[in-house]
């Protein structure tokens, strides 16, 4: 059957959106880690346009609220892991109105907390009165006895803050438990839970068995704050980011919020021992309003912590209604309140006025129309003025 002219183009074009449609296959990685540990997920592009969007996503729901997108990279942190979080995790590509699957990462999460390894987990926190940590020793086999221990700073002095006695469990030191601690010990797990998470809460976490060290946990606090509070002038807000410890690089950065897309304001890198860390950066500069932060920490070009701060120069403050705001709605609400009693004194004025008019015209018919009226009630005559007067005086 000879091609027609026709033919021919309809092969040509379907060749060519063939070709076109031709996909990448998306990179594949798997891992497998501890109960309890943390994990960051990363992905990248070779170039990231302002109208695109990168996601991470599993099977089960979407995750892009826990996304963040930073210098053509999508990042992802899960707390404290269990079997709940293992499977697939996909990082989506959106560009033109096209979804391509960049990352396929596949999860796997060992029952136990045991590192044979003997390295200690390092965790971020932010300390913050919603932000939590579960201290989880979960063995494969059976111990006599487990207990955890906390030492604040090096070679300082070490608390106990969770023992078992039997089948039950001691919660005691200077942390003070949540309540999703362990009250009963079953030879094989013992939980504990820290809730807030308070700045001065960093330090090494151990769980002991009755035969030795069984895993290690380092905590690290960030907290954020602004100052001042009760200020709405811009040229005087900061913002602090500060981290409890440092003992390997380490960069903290500032990032202004575009919806899930940081943009970098200031960071700061270190490989040296420090007792804090402190990054600031001034808003006096920035005109939008609210503005949203986040101050990231970053190890390796891995994302470990996000703390955000939510900032409105109308209300003044971070999250929520401030004192700043309720006297501004007490002054809007009193000015309205000035307006409503200005119209109803002006409204009054008026029918005093109109009365008077009315009252006088009255008074005036009367006298026309009978002459005798004005001799034998001169004195009415005068009452009636004088009634009017003090009645304007009194409004």
């Amino acid at each position: 059957m000879p091609l027609t002219p026709i033919k021919i183009f309809i092969l040509i074009c379907g060749f060519c959106s063939r070709f076109h449609a031709i996909e990448y296959p998306p990179v594949q990685t798997q891992n497998e880690v501890l109960h309890g540990s943390d994990v960051s997920l990363r992905c990248d592009v070779p170039l990231l346009s302002e109208s695109s969007t990168l996601h991470w996503e599993t099977d089960r729901e979407e995750t892009c609220n826990t996304t963040l997108m930073y210098n053509n990279s999508a990042y992802i942190i899960l707390h404290t892991v269990d079997e709940r979080n293992e499977g697939k995790y996909y990082c989506r590509l959106m560009k033109n109105r096209t979804v391509q699957t960049v990352r396929i990462h596949t999860l796997n999460v060992i029952s136990h907390s045991y590192n044979a390894k003997n390295k200690n987990d390092t965790i971020y926190r932010q300390s913050s009165s919603n932000s939590d940590v579960l201290l989880i020793c979960k063995s494969s086999k059976k111990y006599d006895s487990l207990k955890w221990t906390w030492e604040q700073r090096p070679n300082s002095l070490i608390d106990l803050i969770a023992v078992e006695k039997g089948k039950e469990v001691q919660l005691k030191g200077p942390i003070k438990p949540g309540q999703r601690s362990s009250t009963t010990y079953n030879s094989q797990a013992l939980i504990f839970h820290i809730s807030p998470v308070n700045f001065n809460y960093s330090g090494t976490y151990r769980c002991i068995t009755n035969i030795g060290i069984y895993t290690t946990t380092v905590l690290r606090t960030i907290r954020v704050s602004v100052e001042p509070l009760d200020d709405v002038l811009r040229q005087s807000v900061v913002l602090t980011c500060e981290l409890s410890e440092v003992n390997d690089s380490v960069t903290l950065v500032w990032l202004r919020m575009e919806g899930n897309r940081g943009v970098l304001v200031e960071q700061q890198i270190t490989t040296e021992k420090n007792n804090t860390l402190r990054l600031t950066v001034d808003l006096s500069s920035y005109e939008t309003d609210p503005l949203r932060w986040q101050c990231a920490v970053f190890t390796e070009n891995t994302l470990r912590a996000l703390a955000p701060v939510t900032i409105s120069f109308t209300s003044s403050t971070t999250n929520g209604p401030t004192e700043t705001s309720t006297v501004t709605n007490q002054e809007d609400t009193m000015t309205q309140d000035r307006h409503l009693q200005i119209m109803i004194i002006v409204a009054c004025a008026v029918i005093v006025l109109i009365l008077l008019g009315l009252l006088v015209f009255k008074c005036q018919q009367k006298t026309g129309a009978d002459g005798w009226f004005k001799t034998e009630y001169k004195g009415s005559e005068v009452d009636c003025s004088t009634t009017v007067i003090y009645s304007a005086s009194t409004e």
